[in-house]
């Protein structure tokens, strides 16, 4: 027999415990302990009963018994009592068992046997035999079956309704008293309460079909016979019927009750069957529920049993492991794991079987791999999870294959990592930038471009870096994507480097979301764009030279013209100055950019001449090398070594030089000028880059000052060849009008067939051509000059052509040439001056008439167009070749081998002329097809309208 651990009125499973009945039984020992007590010690107090129920006196070793029992059952009922406790309820029970002697001594078996059962069941209350049985349960059994017989021997031979006692029944009077089989009843109840899973209340807990039978029979057999046998009893002490008749009625009740209790628990059988079918019919609808989620599930579900076999395999098992449920089932756990790791993970599942926790995840401390059938193993998670259904173990993996993510993983670590290493190593700034504007991340390559350390920049944000003018637009454009209405944004700003310099930027920004499109945060790309501004600037700057410097073709314009395009481009001030041969100053011309410094260098130039400004060592300096000089800083008062190869021993700090190039002007292999530009502000310094644009402004102000120089010359010659075509046409009409007077007056002398007249005609006609000549040599120097006097006003075309076809009409005759014209009506006026228009024509017909063979024909016509009207001269001469049709116009050409007379000036005065009225001259012809002449003139009335549009 051992002693296992005190018990408890708790101890009953809840499991099989109906709730009502378990709870009276938790409470049955205190009830028990408490009246017990009470009642004992009432009867030890000397209190007397009524007599109705005690007619008899109590023994005062019943009131002790049932005190020493009270005290022993609480004291030993609970498994928390200290040993001490235990100890003395030990003693109370030895004290009980003496009581239960002392009374069966005194002649009253019925109460002592209680006692002396009750003791005993008190002392062997945590006693088991090895079958597991309470002798404790047996000896309360008995206790209470003679409190019974007490009970119902005090209801017997009471005097109920003023009848006699019942004294004969069945030695009624030797049973215990009334209150000790009272007590005695509580206390075996509490007792058997104590391990309420064996015996008696072991069946009546259940909750199975035999247990509600039990709990409704009990009632039956606890209260109908009892019942019936007091009706009995009853009636025969009444007189009512006899003894026969008695067991008559107490049968007939007795199956009167029964079959009432038979009814009522069959019905209460059925009802319990009907909801057994319904929590059937649940359990298999979850069952089925449950089976439905195991083989539709995503994931692989798999269950062994205690020895790692396979007992369960879902449809997702096999997909993810390539075997089918009839391939694993009963199969070790081992085929679905790598070989190295199944006596690993052999060993981790049977600690978990072992162990008290019911689930865990798996893979804490190795990585969990699969085995797929064709031998490749995999990653996963898993989970495991143990139940013991009707002690039987199931543990029950849930699986699910990662390799897919473990590639997106891999994938996004990768690309991570791409990211990473493109963002630090980009050669341009990079920055990831809070919505707030502070930067989160940033590259070396920033750093480097604004000046601050990664830390630094971490606790700035961008609108620090920002130049105030551009601050607001990079505010409204964030606000913009974060709202977004911009997805990206790209434009040319300023930052503010850590050291106040500021540089050009190309900034590109982009808002970054998440996946339900919330924004995170910005990342931006900047590029320097400072040095290819200012070589934009650089190359407009020497976009808009070009055009200025040929706005004039005076020297000191040019001069002047230089020294502004330098400042403030290249220089804060600049001295320009043209040089003679021998080098000395010619013409210079300053500016600068302060109206102070502009001062001071206009009262250097007055007071000290130009030479204060560029020193002739300066001069000389350039012109012998014939390269640029570069000044660079230096301190004050310590003249550099460029300073002293350019003969300056100090430079001119009085003007605030802090650096300087001094650069030649030359052209044609000619020294033909200096400019030196200077620096006076500290952020200014000259370089590589600075000196190469210098150079080439220098390049081309040397141009324009050649320019200037050779056009200045160009208008003196211009000037002189007029003078002396002037004098020439002066002194040779002069003899030539002698020599026309004379021949016409010797001609009024002559007889009409004197042979001297055609000898007088061969001569005027001479003075003619040369009073023509002089006249085209004037007319082609006044072009030259642009001082060729054309007096335009509106003029009708048919009496021009008809006067010009009668003033060569008699050449033609001569010539038996046909002179025709062909003016179509309706052509409108043209814009010219009269004597030129005739001009034109003249020379036009003369050559046509003089080139085209005798019998040939010369056609004037006249076509009306857009705003113009355009007059065409065709012949049937020769024609002109190609090559020669691009010479046509030029001065003293002629066309041929043999030169006709004249000077070839006829038709580039055409040309001039034409031009000179607006309008346009051409040819076409083709050898052997003839010549066809044309020019335009503007229409009086088109002419109008252009220049009320233009005012």
């Amino acid at each position: 027999m051992t002693n296992p651990p005190p018990a408890t009125p708790s101890a009953p499973s809840a499991r099989s415990a109906p709730p009502l009945f378990s709870r009276g039984l938790a409470r049955v020992v205190v009830v028990a302990s408490a009246f017990a007590v009470l009642m004992g010690a009432l009867l030890v107090g000397g209190q007397a009963l009524s007599p109705a129920l005690a007619p008899e006196r109590l023994s005062p070793w019943d009131g002790w018994g049932l005190l020493f029992a009270g005290g022993a059952l609480w004291l030993l009922h609970t498994q928390a009592a200290r040993r001490g406790w235990r100890a003395v309820g030990r003693g109370l029970a030895t004290g009980v068992v003496v009581m239960g002697v002392a009374e069966l001594s005194r002649g009253a078996p019925g109460g002592g046997l209680g006692l002396l059962l009750t003791g005993l069941s008190l002392w062997t209350l945590n006693v088991r035999t090895r079958q597991g049985g309470y002798p404790a349960r047996w000896l309360a059994t008995c206790a209470a079956l003679l409190a019974v017989w007490g009970l119902v021997g005090g209801m017997y031979q009471g005097h109920w309704f003023g009848l006699p006692p019942l004294n004969t029944v069945m030695g009624v009077s030797r049973a215990p008293g009334l209150p000790l089989s009272l007590g005695l009843l509580l206390l075996s109840g509490g007792l058997l309460s104590l391990h309420p899973d064996r015996g008696l209340t072991g069946v009546l807990l259940r909750e199975d079909l035999g247990g509600h039978s039990a709990r409704r029979l009990l009632l039956a057999v606890l209260l109908v016979v009892p019942v019936a046998g007091a009706v009995r009893l009853l009636g025969e002490r009444l007189g009512l019927y006899g003894t026969t008749e008695g067991v008559t009625l107490f049968v007939l009740l007795t199956m009167s009750a029964f079959l009432a209790v038979v009814l009522w628990n069959a019905n209460a059988l059925s009802r319990l069957e009907a909801s057994r079918r319904r929590v059937d019919q649940s359990l298999r609808l979850s069952e089925a529920r449950f089976a439905g989620i195991v083989t539709h599930a995503a994931d692989a579900i798999i269950s062994i049993d205690t020895e790692q076999r396979i007992v369960l395999f879902n449809a997702s098992a096999e997909r993810i492991f390539g075997y089918s449920a009839q391939e694993v089932l009963g199969q070790p756990l081992d085929i679905l794991l790598p070989e190295h790791l199944r006596a690993v993970h052999a060993a981790h599942v049977r600690r978990f079987a072992q162990g008290t926790a019911t689930s865990r995840h798996m893979g804490e401390r190795l990585p969990i791999l699969g085995r797929r059938r064709g031998g490749e193993s995999f990653p996963a998670e898993a989970s495991i999870m143990k139940l013991d259904v009707e002690g039987t173990l199931r543990l029950t993996v849930v699986l699910r294959d990662i390799s897919a993510r473990r590639k997106a993983e891999d994938q996004l670590r990768l690309s991570e990592e791409r990211f990473r290493t493109s963002f630090e190593g980009a050669p341009i700034g990079m920055a990831l930038v809070r919505l707030d504007g502070h930067f989160l991340h940033v590259n070396a390559a920033l750093c480097d471009l604004v000046g601050y350390s990664r830390d630094e920049l971490l606790r700035r944000s961008f609108q620090d870096l920002t130049a105030p003018e551009d601050l607001a637009l990079d505010v409204a454009n964030a606000e913009r994507m974060r709202r977004g209405e911009l997805s990206s944004f790209q434009r040319e700003k300023h930052y503010v480097r850590k050291d106040g310099r500021r540089i050009a930027i190309l900034i590109w920004s982009a808002v970054v979301r998440d996946a339900r499109g919330t924004p995170i945060h910005f990342i931006s790309q900047m590029h320097d764009i400072t040095e290819r501004q200012e070589l934009e600037q650089a190359w407009r700057f020497l976009a808009d030279v070009g055009p200025r410097l040929a706005a004039s073709l005076s020297s000191r314009t040019t001069l002047a013209t230089v020294a502004e395009l330098a400042v403030p481009a290249l220089a804060d001030w600049c001295v320009v100055a043209r040089l003679d041969a021998n080098g000395r100053i010619q013409q210079v011309k300053h500016a600068a950019a302060d109206p102070r410094t502009a001062e001071r260098l206009r009262a250097l130039d007055a007071t000290h001449g130009p030479e204060s400004l560029l020193p002739a060592a300066l001069i000389a300096s350039v012109q012998r090398t014939g390269r640029p000089v570069l000044l660079p800083e230096a301190p004050p008062g310590v003249p550099d070594a460029a300073s002293v190869a350019a003969g300056l021993r100090e430079p001119p700090r009085h003007l605030g030089l802090h650096s300087a190039l001094i650069l030649p002007l030359r052209s044609r292999e000619r020294n033909l000028g200096v400019i030196l530009l200077a620096a006076s502000s500290a952020g200014r310094r000259y370089g590589a880059r600075e000196q190469a644009q210098a150079e080439e402004l220098a390049r081309r102000a040397a141009l324009a000052i050649d320019n200037a120089g050779l056009y200045e010359r160009a208008e003196q010659a211009i000037r002189m060849r007029e003078e002396v075509l002037r004098i020439v046409a002066h002194d040779l009409r002069a003899p030539l009008n002698v020599i026309q007077l004379s021949a016409r007056m010797l001609e009024k002398h002559l007889a009409p067939g004197d042979d001297a007249r055609p000898r007088l005609e061969t001569l005027q006609k001479s003075v003619q051509r040369a009073n023509r000549l002089i006249q085209d040599l004037l007319d082609v120097a006044r072009m030259d000059g642009g001082s060729l006097a054309v007096e335009r006003k509106p003029l009708e075309v048919a009496p021009l052509i008809q006067e010009a076809l009668e003033q060569h009409r008699g050449f033609a005759e001569d010539r038996a040439l046909l002179l025709q014209a062909h003016v179509p009506e309706g052509v409108p006026r043209v814009l010219a001056d009269p004597e030129r228009l005739a001009q034109i024509l003249s020379n036009l017909l003369g050559n046509a008439l003089k080139f085209t063979p005798e019998g040939g024909r010369v056609l004037l016509r006249v076509q009306p167009e857009a705003g113009q009207v355009r007059f065409l001269v065709s012949d049937t001469g020769p024609g002109i070749a190609a090559e020669d049709r691009s010479r046509i116009f030029t001065r003293f050409w002629q066309a041929g081998p043999k030169r006709k007379e004249g000077a070839g000036l006829g038709l580039a005065i055409v040309k001039g002329l034409v031009e000179a009225h607006g309008g346009q001259v051409g040819v076409d012809s083709a050898p052997g097809a003839g010549s066809t002449f044309f020019f335009t003139l503007p229409t009086a009335e088109g002419a109008q309208a252009h220049a009320g549009a233009s005012a």
